[in-house]
């Protein structure tokens, strides 16, 4: 799916003499959330008709763009599209890629098991990608359960078709991460993903996502939150606090090492949160697990050659 040239679809239906800001462009997609990343894919790669995308503000985003409305007939008031309402186009007409792809996030989130199908993990993998803008190199790494030594590691050049848009990182990075899985023999017993699992904001962030399509158990292994509030940081290393959405615990903050910067483990698919936090524990040599901070090391030190 070519999320950039739908953009470019739907501002091409902006009359001329209008224009629509980056929000209503983004919830044609299906996600008005996705405003940031319509944005950022405008600016990256301007849509002929870009600067009909203005600022919920009414502010032009683009160099130009003000000239070229002026030229448009658009009244323009202290470098602003003045009476932004009565000019703002919303009719836009479009496949909505983004709500299709959430309606798929939801059924598969139902698919999700919470419970430790496996007596013991002795390959963990890590995954991690190092982006060169629509190339990158995805990185797998199997170690032992304590991390100490590296039993297989693979890295490879793929191409990234998808744009980054939060909430939708899966259908970014899964298909590198899919195809390097293949290449693991034997295949790992857990996987660990830089991603969310369950704490997410359709309960499948990436590592879900792909424990669900790969049928193992997975491990979301984040340095940032997406949804949920996390209490205080604990004092000592080691320690854990929950995360909670709407009252329900869906992940942990691990402080993981000396850093007061905590990272956020929660169930990918067929693993127990305690045991996807025990796990990660165990693994954790330094801030980042043992696993991930290898498949990162070595995706970027690939990347460079």
């Amino acid at each position: 799916m070519d999320l950039a040239r739908e953009i470019a679809a739907l501002v091409a239906q902006i009359p001329e003499g209008r224009v629509a800001t980056f929000l209503d462009v983004a919830a044609a997609l299906g996600d008005a959330k996705a405003a940031p990343a319509v944005f950022r894919i405008l600016r990256d790669g301007p849509a002929e008709d870009g600067h009909r995308v203005v600022r919920a503000t009414g502010e032009p985003a683009f160099q130009g763009a003000l000239a070229r409305l002026r030229r448009e007939g658009l009244a323009i008031s202290r470098g602003r599209v003045a009476d932004l309402d009565r000019v703002r186009f919303t009719g836009f007409q479009g496949p909505r890629t983004l709500a299709r792809l959430r309606a798929e996030q939801l059924r598969l989130a139902r698919r999700v098991e919470f419970e430790d199908p496996i007596a013991s993990a002795d390959r963990i993998a890590g995954f991690d990608l190092s982006y060169d803008g629509d190339r990158a190199v995805v990185a797998g790494v199997v170690t032992t359960p304590d991390g100490g030594r590296v039993l297989e590691s693979l890295a490879l050049h793929v191409r990234v078709d998808f744009p980054y848009v939060p909430g939708y990182l899966a259908y970014r990075e899964f298909p590198a991460i899919e195809r390097c899985f293949s290449r693991l023999d034997p295949p790992p017993d857990v996987l660990m993903i830089d991603g969310h699992g369950v704490l997410h904001p359709a309960r499948l962030g990436i590592a879900s996502f792909a424990g669900v399509r790969l049928d193992r158990p997975t491990i979301g292994v984040a340095k940032s939150l997406l949804v949920g509030e996390a209490g205080p940081v604990p004092r000592e290393p080691g320690g854990t606090v929950e995360v909670r959405v709407d009252g329900e615990v869906l992940g942990v903050g691990l402080r993981s090492g000396r850093s007061r910067r905590m990272i956020y483990v929660s169930v990918g698919h067929a693993i127990s949160l305690g045991t996807a936090v025990r796990i990660t524990k165990t693994l954790c040599r330094t801030r980042i697990p043992e696993p991930l901070r290898r498949a990162h090391i070595l995706a970027t030190d690939e990347k460079r050659k």
